[in-house]
């Protein structure tokens, strides 16, 4: 019996050796950090997976990984519970290190993959171009700068938002075969061109083509049907005074026709509408005309954004929010988006600001 119990306890400890060999072992460092510290290893949810606490300055969690996924370090100060840091770790079977400095405005470090080492090197770019983004913001909050002033800080803004759309983008196409880039590619491709997207889902590897994955590609086969250069696909919906009105209608008596997706309570879309009424403003007369589409959910908020924007053309909505069957019609996972139709075919697609006005003037001229 003893020589039974010996022989399963030896198969047991080399089961145990062999799972941690292949599993993971995230070795941190805080610096700066006291002893008691909390650390916790979470989903992109921020639920939490598993909680450790800083002693001697170092941290550590183990496990097994069926299939890398991106998982987020979050470092807690027990005396200060308000001061955290989250840090990206590409989470699998491997030996990982992650060095946090708690005191200083630096990128944390992770190691140990091909995946964390470029989540490292993007920190460390996105700080870059967030301490020059928040130099140029001083300037636009300043009461005595010039307009001069503020406004080429706004272009500066501007700017640095499409280096981090460049950052991004070159950053997933460089890494769309581990998790890092396929994650950053679920979270960035609103912000990316519609046929790179297309192209880097068909380069996802099959153990990380997961269900989000696959809703992605869904909508990228949406886009692809509502592209540039296909049929005006058409949306009814309710009017703020209760009637039905399709899109198609409103079409059938403009030269050109602007689809704009918009909700009540999105920022960018309210900074985006002065520029939408002036487009309206200088070519209605023209035959230009615009149908709003609402991801609104509460009718009294649409209504009454509507009235406060002073947005005088056609309005609709279902009143579903993201579940907006108009905006799934078109693959609209992020607002504003636009959409420009002339002759029944769509012509052009998110254009916003000067862009928006300079083509509309152009394809009532053709």
């Amino acid at each position: 019996m003893k020589k039974f119990l010996s022989l399963a306890l030896a198969a047991a400890a080399l089961c145990i050796a062999a799972c941690t060999n292949n599993g993971y072992k995230i070795t941190g460092t805080a610096t700066g950090a006291v002893d008691g510290d909390t650390v916790m290893l979470c989903d992109f949810d921020w639920e939490t997976i598993a909680t450790t606490v800083v002693k001697n300055g170092r941290f550590e969690f183990t496990g097994v990984q069926d299939t890398a996924a991106m998982r987020l370090v979050v470092w807690t100060s027990n005396t200060l519970p308000d001061t955290r840091i989250a840090t990206h770790v590409a989470l699998e079977n491997a030996n990982i290190t992650v060095e946090l400095d708690t005191a200083a405005n630096t990128a944390a470090k992770v190691s140990g993959t091909p995946a964390n080492d470029a989540l490292t090197k993007l920190g460390e770019a996105e700080l870059t171009i967030n301490k020059r983004g928040d130099e140029i913001y001083k300037v636009m909050i300043d009461q005595t700068a010039t307009e001069e002033q503020q406004a080429e800080a706004k272009e500066q803004l501007e700017q640095l938002q499409e280096e981090f759309i460049n950052l991004y983008k070159d950053f997933i196409k460089a890494n769309i075969s581990n998790v890092a880039g396929t994650t950053y590619l679920q979270q960035y491709a609103s912000m990316l061109p519609d046929e790179d997207v297309a192209t880097l889902l068909t380069q996802v590897p099959a153990e990380l083509d997961n269900a989000q994955m696959k809703e992605l590609r869904e909508v990228y086969d949406v886009k692809a049907q509502t592209a540039v250069g296909k049929p005006l696909k058409d949306i009814t919906a309710t009017t703020p005074d209760g009637k039905q009105l399709a899109v198609s209608e409103v079409a059938a008596q403009a030269k050109v026709l602007l689809i704009d997706f918009w909700a009540s309570w999105c920022g960018p879309c309210r900074a985006e509408m002065p520029n939408v009424k002036a487009a309206y403003e200088k070519f209605h007369a023209q035959g230009f005309e615009i149908i709003g589409v609402s991801l609104d959910s509460k009718d009294d908020a649409w209504k009454q954004a509507i009235n406060d924007l002073g947005m005088t053309w056609p309005q609709i909505s279902d009143l579903k929010g993201w579940e907006c069957e108009g905006a799934a019609a078109y693959g609209v996972r992020a607002i504003p988006a636009t959409v420009l139709v002339k002759d029944g075919t769509i012509a052009a697609r998110n254009l916003r600001g000067d862009e928006l006005a300079k083509k509309v003037e152009e394809l009532l001229k053709d």
